[in-house]
């Protein structure tokens, strides 16, 4: 029995292409299933807790579903094994989860102000929360606009002075453009931002963009997408760190797995003790 959990507002045209795809699939080879909106279930723990624990939860969506998803269940312990089909606009998690084949991934936190979220993939503050927060603001979501919300935003965003500190130790940027707390190495639909990040690893991966000209920003925006960016040690810091704090002083907008938060100047990130089991899902191979 599959169980398939699914989010009816996304924007993406593709995804509800593929999503009616795969009940066809189903129901044409007679395949035991349930389709039911993420949306329409009020209590999670009690809907999971029903399913027998050898059905099979697949999570058809992109990494907002996922992220939905762990927030919703992270005191929850899940005996189904639970499986992605990506049919979002970025599917980064994914894509990273294929490249690695990691037996369990790590769950991390993200505070912001007082409040704080789960997040799977990757958190950021400054110019990536203001890109995320224009392509959420677009009435589609897909690369293309991802690549013209950052444009849009490298013409605007000022740098501000930023400091942040990893595992106790203090850096700081005058003119700091973005933060990135990743547990993945792609953002944005296909970006390799954080090329070292582990999904299975306890550790995060740091990025900071600073002190670079305007035009520069833009070259280097183009190589990210095959991970050149990290030869520009000038003006790209990296690191790695259990424990991040960061502050920028002045309010900026931060992003947790693409969903974002305004008037924020304090950031923090960690990786929590909770390990879960997502595995990508193939039609053809999982439905013999």
């Amino acid at each position: 029995m599959f169980i398939i959990l699914h989010n009816p507002m996304t924007k993406n045209k593709k995804a509800r292409r593929r999503l009616k795809r795969v009940v066809n699939y189903f129901k044409r080879r007679n395949i035991r299933f349930r389709l039911k909106s993420l949306l329409k279930i009020d209590d999670l723990e009690a809907f999971i807790k029903r399913i027998p624990s050898d059905s099979k939860l697949v999570l058809l969506g992109g990494d907002g579903t996922i992220n939905a998803f762990i927030n919703r269940t992270y005191n929850l312990h899940v005996a189904q094994s639970i499986y992605l089909m990506g049919v979002g606009s970025g599917n980064d998690f994914l894509r990273s989860l294929k490249r690695q084949n990691t037996g369990h991934q790590f769950i991390r936190r993200m505070k912001y102000g007082r409040k704080s979220r789960f997040f799977i993939n990757g958190s950021g503050l400054g110019m990536d929360g203001q890109i995320a927060h224009r392509v959420n603001q677009s009435p589609r979501t897909n690369r293309f606009n991802y690549f013209l919300s950052a444009i849009k935003t490298f013409a605007t965003f000022r740098p501000k002075y930023m400091e942040v500190e990893i595992d106790g130790k203090l850096h700081t940027f005058k003119k700091g453009y973005l933060l990135n707390v990743n547990s993945g190495e792609y953002i944005g639909g296909g970006m390799r931002l954080t090329p070292d990040a582990n999904l299975d690893d306890d550790q995060l991966e740091v990025l900071v963009v600073h002190r670079i000209s305007r035009p520069f920003l833009f070259l280097i925006f183009l190589s990210v997408y095959f991970g050149f960016h990290t030869r520009f040690k000038r003006y790209i810091f990296r690191s790695k760190g259990h424990h991040v704090k960061a502050t920028m002083f002045s309010s900026q907008i931060a992003q947790c797995d693409g969903e974002t938060f305004r008037k924020v100047r304090d950031f923090e990130a960690w990786s929590t003790d909770k390990r879960v089991t997502f595995l990508p899902f193939d039609l053809d191979k999982h439905t013999k």
